[in-house]
């Protein structure tokens, strides 16, 4: 299997790379332990981009709400 450099910058990138895992795990490409690492940290990857999410809404809702308080 060659080498290469991934970006996950968005849940539909995560899932392409699921999907890729799951494909070669069927085909015998990748060993089992490969893919249960891949699963695993995508898992991780994406609860940080809930989490930056959830973030980045929470901080224009405060911004909303000081709007409103000096209106």
């Amino acid at each position: 299997m060659k080498k290469q450099n991934i970006r996950l910058n968005n849940p539909r990138q995560v899932t392409r790379l699921l999907n890729r895992a799951i494909n070669d795990l069927i085909n015998e490409d990748i060993e089992i332990g490969r893919a249960k690492a891949i699963g695993y940290l995508s898992s991780i990857i994406l609860k940080a981009m809930e989490v930056e999410d959830l973030e980045k809404r929470i901080l224009e809702l405060e911004e909303l709400a000081q709007v409103k308080k000096g209106a």
